[in-house]
């Protein structure tokens, strides 16, 4: 199985996985110019592992937590491309990557996952233990205040961009599993701060 992973939720992260492991890996930790810099990624993986869009059985992306306009285009470009190839596409959360990479299979340990949520608040998702599908899984996830929650685990993970070999490996370990995946809703750091237009009054 070819898995092609995106994620956009901090800079621009693309992967071909071949199997579950990782053939062509591209990264751009610029958190703007996304739309720009995923198409240029993804041919450049493609070309560098030797894979014609065509050979690509599963499209992957990252759903976040992440920021809206950001979020928006990984999960649409994941969409298109796996449209264009008659292929399915899921959803990882983009803190399940980084999680999966950070724990270990025999040392179960606390970690926390923590995204820049803005306005003095940060996303965070915490984490136990790999289950025995090699999955990360999750106790907690939440938008919270940052002195609120590094007390509650043994390891804090920051990472300035998310690992679509990450998403891939999980959707692959879940795939082999036999597990239900998940689909592409994003999850948002927050709401976008707009809303309906309110009507203009005539004095």
């Amino acid at each position: 199985m070819i898995i092609l992973a995106l994620d956009t939720s901090a800079g621009t992260s693309i992967a071909l996985l071949r199997d579950g492991t990782p053939i062509a890996v591209r990264d751009d930790q610029n958190t703007r110019g996304h739309a720009e810099a995923v198409g240029a990624l993804v041919t450049e993986a493609l070309d560098e592992a030797d894979v014609a869009a065509e050979e690509i059985d599963l499209v992957v992306v990252g759903v976040g937590p992440g920021p809206f306009t950001g979020l928006r285009v990984g999960i649409a470009a994941g969409v298109g491309f796996a449209a264009g190839v008659g292929c399915p596409v899921v959803g990882v959360p983009s803190h399940d990557a980084v999680a999966v990479d950070a724990l270990a299979p025999a040392e179960p340990c606390p970690i926390s996952v923590a995204t820049d949520a803005r306005r003095h608040e940060v996303f965070v998702t915490e984490y136990d233990c790999l289950d025995q599908h090699g999955i990360p899984h999750e106790t907690r996830a939440a938008r919270t205040e940052p002195n609120t929650w590094p007390e509650t685990c043994e390891q804090v993970v920051m990472s300035p961009n998310v690992s679509a070999a990450g998403l891939g490996r999980i959707a692959w370990l879940r795939h082999e599993a036999g597990l239900d995946q998940r689909g592409t809703d994003p999850i948002y750091v927050r709401q976008p701060d707009v809303g309906r237009a309110k009507p203009k009054q005539v004095l």
